[in-house]
């Protein structure tokens, strides 16, 4: 029986997650499209797809698998594992975009880390030894590998805010023992 729920929950969360990360990278590639790609304002937006794919898929499980019923720390493993199966696909994506698809975005994206450092106010020295550094990990592997961790993160932590939403305990038949 056990063994059945574990496959249920990674059959269920590899759904939801492919789906999160498809949409994901239609939305990365609209932002490409229309030249959007480092608009840090849009970005927020596929935060806002994330919770939306957390939360979707932790419903989902819950009235679909679970029989309206869910604790706190299932509903966290629903949307971390969801999250960490879209972020693999946003990060092969990723990967192909810097490398493939776009070979010219990188360094497009030093030119407005170097601006953005401009502003900040530092000093020329200042600014020529934080992008030597930068460049040193300025690369499309780099940049999927950061890329994936990053969201898993925050995919972890906003999973753990709507798990406190969607948690669903009560007079569930499997918690009665006797």
């Amino acid at each position: 029986m056990e063994e059945n729920k574990k496959s249920s929950l990674l059959k269920s969360t590899m759904n939801y997650g492919v789906m999160l990360g498809l949409a994901l990278v239609i939305y990365s590639l609209l932002l490409w499209m229309f030249d959007a790609t480092f608009n840090q304002g849009l970005s927020y937006l596929s935060y806002v797809i994330i919770i939306g794919g957390i939360i979707y898929a932790t419903r989902a499980y819950r009235d679909q698998e679970q029989g309206g019923y869910i604790s706190y720390g299932r509903a966290l493993g629903v949307g971390t594992l969801t999250v960490l199966f879209a972020s693999i696909i946003t990060s092969f994506y990723t990967y192909l975009l810097f490398a493939v698809i776009d070979t010219g975005l990188m360094d497009r994206l030093m030119i407005i880390r170097e601006q953005a450092l401009y502003e900040s106010g530092l000093s020329d020295d200042q600014i020529d030894m934080a992008m030597e550094m930068t460049m040193r990990f300025a690369n499309p592997v780099f940049t999927a590998l950061s890329g994936f961790f990053g969201t898993v993160f925050m995919g972890f932590i906003f999973s753990l805010i709507t798990s406190i939403f969607l948690k669903k305990e009560g007079d569930h038949p499997e918690l009665h023992y006797g």
